[in-house]
């Protein structure tokens, strides 16, 4: 029998997540092959995002604070993000690869040539959608969130829920600069895909369908919800996902 790693670079890229999905907490005797299927497919979404980087900086897009647009993993990073799932427990091998592989992406803040806005704040409010830009946390930010909730669960221990809700990225309204929440991964986990809590529209989409999802649409899945309406520029950014 094929091995999931070796389905999956033949090409069987859904068929495997799902399977892989349905395992429920990943067995020991499959950790590695599952391990290897999810860094090569974070691997692959790296590539994607440092093109459609370099894509949306040549349409003009600042993003917010003028951040760094990729922040792509350290050495540093890799050693605590061990540190960190040592304190936190089992990480979704999703997220483990996505934190190893990708690293930061902050595609948020003003775009005309995609009808992203960040300065001006409720550009949405009447029009009713949100582009949702793909933002994805570091390792620093997996270390803040934990050290939050472990401050939390120290100063309230009966207001803080089982489990530990990572804030995985803002939620649609925070990208356009608009109070909104977050979304949110429940952590720990020992599953192949988490599930992203949050996303307007998408109930019980998992990361590694968000990302599909995400580089379908140009970096901005928002627009997937009212396709009729997406900015022309956007067309040249879309992608098949090869993951």
């Amino acid at each position: 029998m094929s091995s999931f790693e070796q389905r999956y670079v033949a090409g069987d890229h859904e068929g495997v997540w799902a399977d892989m999905r349905r395992l429920g907490p990943i067995p020991d005797d499959l950790s590695e092959d599952c391990a290897a299927v999810a860094a090569e497919t974070m691997r692959r979404v790296h590539r994607h995002v440092t093109r459609l980087g370099s894509a949306l900086v040549e349409l003009g897009l600042v993003p917010i604070a003028e951040l760094d647009m990729l922040k792509p993993p350290t050495p540093a990073d890799h050693a605590e993000l061990a540190a960190l799932a040592g304190e936190v427990g089992t990480l979704p091998f999703a997220l483990d690869a996505c934190l190893r592989h990708v690293g930061r992406v902050l595609f948020a803040g003003d775009c005309p040539a995609v009808d992203l806005t960040w300065a001006a704040g409720d550009q949405y409010d009447v029009a009713g959608l949100y582009p949702d830009p793909l933002v994805l946390p570091d390792v620093e930010h997996l270390r803040y969130c934990w050290g939050e909730h472990r401050e939390r669960l120290r100063d309230c221990p009966e207001l803080v829920e089982p489990g530990f809700l990572f804030e995985f990225a803002p939620d649609e309204l925070h990208k356009a600069n608009i109070s909104g929440s977050t979304h949110d991964i429940l952590l720990p986990e020992a599953t192949a895909d988490p599930v992203i809590r949050g996303v307007e529209g998408r109930p019980g989409i998992t990361l590694v369908e968000y990302l599909r999802l995400s580089i379908a649409w140009g970096g901005m899945p928002g627009w997937s919800l009212k396709p009729d309406r997406a900015p022309a520029a956007l067309a040249a950014l879309r992608a098949r996902p090869d993951f």
